[in-house]
């Protein structure tokens, strides 16, 4: 169930891909704390696949106690970044954890995002509209198009048709002040000044 390393993106420092590789060997070795201990710090500096399988890992109990809540964490990062196998993972682990934690999960999400957002990582601005389109508890098309909009602007792959999807989705009222904030967060970051989630 948990990815193989040779699907990695080519983009990868060859460090991090060669801890992937041993993650992805010690959990065939059963060795799950040493695969928790490698997938982790990868994790936590963006790598989707590694948040998926510390998610699988922590639902699973194996390598670190069974915890749905975190499971759910990862697994939504990862399913942000764009990996749409987690959305299998996701049905069963929402149904796991009482839906009275959902929207706090979710804020530790959103926050994870805009952290990776505030250190450069500019193609993190394609997960928060994604966050705001598929993990909000209601689709958000204004931030949606807002971070689309920021991605677009920077360049991001694939950034300008998701933007151009969820604009049927705004009303034309909306519009002009979306674009306006989209201008001021762009301008922002251009200039290296931290941006804070929408409120």
């Amino acid at each position: 169930f948990l990815l193989i390393a040779q699907e990695k993106d080519s983009q990868v420092n060859s460090d991090d891909l060669e801890k992937f590789k041993q993650a992805v060997q010690a959990v065939r070795d059963k060795e799950y704390d040493v695969a928790a201990d490698l997938f982790l710090p990868l994790a936590e500096s963006g790598d989707i696949d590694a948040q998926f399988n510390i998610s699988i890992l922590i639902r699973n109990g194996l390598g670190r106690p069974q915890n749905f809540s975190k499971a759910l964490f990862w697994c939504w990062l990862a399913y942000s970044g764009g990996l749409e196998k987690a959305d299998v993972v996701l049905e069963k682990l929402l149904s796991l954890v009482p839906e009275v934690a959902h929207d706090s999960i979710r804020v530790e999400v959103s926050e994870f995002i805009i952290k990776e957002v505030n250190e450069g990582k500019y193609e993190r601005l394609m997960h928060l509209g994604k966050f705001y389109l598929k993990i909000s508890s209601e689709p958000d098309y204004n931030n949606a198009y807002l971070f689309y909009s920021v991605a677009a602007a920077f360049g991001k792959n694939g950034a300008k048709e998701k933007r151009d999807e969820v604009i049927e989705n705004i009303e034309n009222e909306m519009i002009v002040e979306i674009q306006e904030k989209a201008s001021l967060v762009f301008e922002a970051l251009r200039q290296g000044e931290k941006i804070s989630l929408p409120g």
